[in-house]
């Protein structure tokens, strides 16, 4: 059991700037599929993330695995009023316990080995016990002891049924799973022996004692339940069970209050009071579940248009998250102050997603999303470029779609670029682009895969060329594309290692163009693996390369073409007594350049790594065991320059963390202190932003007494608020002076301290 405190994050404070080493999370939160009233806040669970709405001051707050639970893909949140305990399930079923602004950890049941299928359905609260129905039956879980108490298997001659759900009526305790219903006595010492549980056969219709049984509960005294048939019927027992509605549910939820009946089935909420009258709202888009506040006050969780709030049968609020449409990443990006989720994508090239959910872009505080439709029918975006006011989506289907102020204004494909986005050898309509790159003359270049031209340009008079590298086209796919400081276009072949291209800066005249191919041989390319995943120019211009086999450095591309040798290294570094190649252990998903030169590397399955400029050192490594971060595998990683934020793509969904390190001015102007002034309860570094590239910076006190001195990383200093005897200095002005673009040492800044 673990325990830690729980940090509630206003929905405002993601809109901030956060202090230096610390986390935000950029998860989607729209798809509401679960919800729990707490008094006057209600928690909802969607798309694996928790938040809640507060009805005191209107906020809506978000909890995750940054401030405080311990896991992301939350599935199912259920509030017990007695012992005041929110408890959330999670996808591989972890529990976390919310109590008194605690979160308490029961991992048991996800680190339990169970053959099969392995999950939380439903939960159910008696008596400061939380009853768990699960795949491989019932686990009892004490709310007060915090541990389990006990598990109970239930089936015929040993054969363990799925439990959908659980319900205590005075001193019985029934369980509805696929096979029927059964029930025993709570005050049972032996629950969990099979034998010990009898299946109900009393039923009018003798044909439903086998039958899947998806809902059971407790109203006005007597058990309800929904079986799911040919046509699916609400059950109610007196003597016997019998039918009291029959319906054609496509996934229905029941939810018992002491007034009312709710069965929430997608578009419809059926709601029977106290006297078995129905009544139904039908105006959802895809409801899944309902719990009633108060009389006549029903909150819905809808995964289509989220939190929904009606009174009396009509709706009154409608709460939606600021977030990204989904938690899918197959690529970021970030220019213009502009960051972009593309949703992908494609399953290992060969295979497309249909992923229809374009790109999230999150600029001024507000997220948007492009889709299918407003790409004009473009899926499975993978990359986007930007220039001349105008953005380019890449499809891995469609063509490229340009957008302007949000508004399409053409696709470009075949037909429209007289042939130069050709189609693939197998399909006279799919169009395979895998990047775009703008170079220094805003001419868009891309990759298109499976073609026999498959690096095109279009200039920026919109005249469109290609140009071939003379390979076999079939499962010739692209990845990543480059053009580095000799404005060479280095590309990645899926499983065919790297190409270089020179152009000779004569786009129009392909006769003295060149191009290599380059593999694992030495002398032409000396790659660590034919297994390219991803390539990265670091601000001195050399070209970082990741394969399923760590990390290599081409130190000098600009002689790709010379006759000179340019192989790529790798970088040994020591470990103990032996030396090895950096991360030759590890799959290199993604590869970025911080301001201060230094490479923040994602993995496979082994986190995010923070290199020092050289790549011998490791500055930062996080994990999901020992941070914050959502997932130890690392789709994509890209950084806002301006005030050092690394967006982190997992698996698991968007998250950021707040480096030390900036993008150096080339001049020296007006700086950015974050925070300033520093309050006395402030107690992480202190950033000085818009330095020149590595100066080096000094703070003293108003009477001129050096307090502090530093090199920037990049274009950022950074100051803990300690003096050289490590005490934090007292509160008043502190001076910043910094040398600028030719050396020269002046006042840059002013902080004003608080202790």
């Amino acid at each position: 059991m673990r325990i830690l405190l729980l940090i509630i994050f206003p929905l405002v404070s993601f809109t901030q700037d956060v202090a230096i080493g610390y986390w935000k999370d950029y998860l989607a939160y729209n798809q509401v599929t679960d919800l729990a009233v707490v008094n006057e806040k209600t928690y909802c669970i969607a798309q694996g993330g928790v938040f809640y709405y507060d009805n005191e001051d209107n906020s809506i707050n978000r909890i995750s695995k940054i401030n405080g639970l311990t896991e992301n893909q939350a599935e199912k949140i259920s509030f017990d009023e007695i012992s005041n305990t929110i408890l959330i399930s999670y996808e591989n079923c972890n529990i976390d316990l919310i109590q008194d602004n605690e979160v308490i950890n029961i991992p048991d049941i996800k680190r339990k080995e169970i053959s099969g299928l392995k999950k939380i359905n439903n939960i159910y609260f008696k008596n400061n016990l939380a009853y768990l129905s699960c795949s491989f039956g019932v686990v009892v879980l004490d709310l007060i002891k915090k541990e389990i108490k006990d598990t109970y298997k239930i089936g015929e001659n040993g054969i363990y049924l799925a439990i959908n759900q659980t319900t205590i009526i005075e001193e019985d305790i029934y369980v509805a799973t696929n096979q029927g219903l059964y029930y025993s006595e709570t005050n049972n010492q032996f629950l969990s022996d099979y034998t010990q549980w009898t299946k109900d056969t009393f039923f009018t219709d003798s044909t439903l004692i086998n039958a899947r049984f998806i809902n059971i509960g407790v109203f006005n005294d007597l058990l309800i339940s929904i079986v799911d048939g040919q046509k699916d019927y609400l059950l109610i027992k007196n003597q016997s069970w019998e039918k009291l509605i029959d319906y054609g549910f496509e996934r229905p939820e029941l939810n018992i209050s002491t007034n009312n009946i709710y069965v929430t089935d997608s578009n419809s909420i059926s709601i029977i009071n106290s006297n078995l009258q129905e009544n139904s709202i039908t105006s959802f888009s895809n409801a899944y579940t309902c719990e009633e506040k108060r009389e006549n006050e029903i909150w819905i969780a809808d995964k289509t248009d989220g939190l929904l709030k009606y009174i009396n049968g009509v709706e009154t609020e409608r709460y939606q998250v600021n977030s990204p449409v989904s938690n899918k990443i197959y690529s970021l990006e970030f220019f213009s102050n502009k960051l972009f989720i593309n949703h992908g994508g494609h399953m290992n090239f060969s295979v497309n997603m249909l992923n229809n959910e374009g790109a999230s872009f999150y600029k001024n505080l507000t997220w948007k999303n492009l889709d299918f439709f407003d790409l004009n029918r473009a899926r499975d975006i993978v990359a986007v470029a930007s220039t001349d006011n105008a953005e380019y989506y890449a499809s891995w289907y469609n063509g490229i779609s340009k957008m302007e102020d949000e508004t399409h204004i053409i696709k470009y494909g075949y037909q429209n670029t007289g042939g130069i986005l050709d189609t693939t050898f197998y399909s006279n309509n799919r169009i395979q682009i895998s990047d775009l790159v703008i170079d220094d003359n805003n001419n868009l270049w891309g990759l298109n895969s499976q073609v026999n031209k498959p690096l095109f340009v279009k200039k920026s008079d919109d005249s469109w060329f290609s140009f071939s590298i003379n390979q076999n086209i079939d499962g010739l796919y692209f990845d990543e594309l480059l053009i580095d400081n000799s404005n060479y276009k280095w590309g990645v072949m899926h499983q065919r290692g790297l190409f270089v291209y020179n152009d000779n800066n004569t786009i129009e005249n392909s006769l003295d163009d060149e191009y290599k191919i380059l593999n694992t041989t030495i002398g032409n390319g000396n790659l660590p693996s034919i297994n390219i995943r991803t390539i990265e120019k670091d601000i001195d211009g050399e070209i970082w390369i990741g394969s399923d086999q760590g990390i290599a450095v081409i130190y000098s591309p600009e002689l790709a073409f010379s006759g000179y040798n340019f192989d790529a290294q790798q970088i040994l570094i020591q470990e103990g007594e032996y030396g090895q190649y950096l991360l030759s252990s590890e799959k290199i998903n993604c590869i970025e350049i911080d301001g201060a030169n230094r490479k923040w590397i994602g993995t496979e399955n082994a986190g995010l790594f923070l290199l020092s400029e050289d790549g011998t050192e490791e500055v930062l490594h996080f994990t999901k065991e020992n941070s914050p971060i959502f997932s130890n595998k690392i789709i994509d990683i890209c950084i806002n320059h301006d005030n050092g934020e690394v967006f982190i793509g997992t698996d698991l969904g968007l998250m950021s963390y707040r480096s030390d390190a900036t993008i150096g001015e080339i001049k020296q102007n007006e700086t950015f202190v974050f925070p300033n002034p520093v309050k006395e309860n402030y107690r992480g570094n202190i950033a000085i932003n818009k330095l020149v590239r590595d100066a080096r910076v000094k703070i003293t006190d108003i009477n001129g007494n050096l307090v502090y001195e530093t090199i920037a990383n990049g274009g950022q200093a950074n100051w803990n608020g300690m003096n050289y005897n490590n005490e934090r200095v007292g509160t008043g002005v502190y001076l910043v002076f910094s040398t600028d673009e030719n050396g020269y040492e002046k006042a840059v800044s002013k902080i004003l301290f608080i202790k």
